[in-house]
């Protein structure tokens, strides 16, 4: 799990979770909220998920939070 801040100032939580088909995905969530977004990764288990989350830049998650799709 990663924190980071956005361009406002808000905290955010960035962490992996296994979708179907054997996909992966990081979800972001903004500290007191309940707004989930949800964005793609390349890796192909849960421990590449997490090097892969790890290994970004805070304005790496930041654009991948902008570009994210609502958790539904």
């Amino acid at each position: 799990m990663r924190s980071f801040s956005d361009s406002h100032g808000q905290e955010w939580q960035a962490d992996v979770m296994h979708a179907s088909y054997g996909s992966m995905l990081v979800l972001f969530w903004r500290l007191g909220s309940f707004e989930v977004f949800k964005s793609p990764l390349r890796a192909g288990n849960h421990l590449a998920a997490e090097h892969e989350v790890a290994a970004l830049s805070d304005d790496e998650l930041r654009t991948r939070l902008a570009s994210a799709e609502p958790w539904s």
